[in-house]
């Protein structure tokens, strides 16, 4: 186990504590921004959880998880279109 990955993720969760109050109070357009750099986030911590602990094999979902960010953004920005 090494523990510096693991501050390291700890660290970037604790980065996104400002991004949620953003998507629940922000503006649409700032929460849109807010959304993309949280998912962006999550998927490096789970990256860093992944290598922290040591299991080579659960590198699979963060990579499945940035191929499919481009497409929640969207889904997102779509559903919010109406009130733009």
């Amino acid at each position: 186990m090494n523990s510096g990955f693991i501050i390291a993720a700890i660290a970037m969760l604790i980065g996104t504590i400002p991004c949620g109050i953003v998507v629940l109070r922000g503006q649409l357009m700032s929460a849109v921004v807010a959304y993309q750099a949280i998912s962006s986030i999550v998927v490096m911590v789970l990256a860093l959880l992944a290598e922290g602990f040591g299991r080579s094999s659960e590198f699979e979902f963060p990579v499945l998880l940035a191929v499919l960010l481009l497409g929640s953004g969207l889904v997102f920005v779509r559903f919010l279109e109406r009130w733009l």
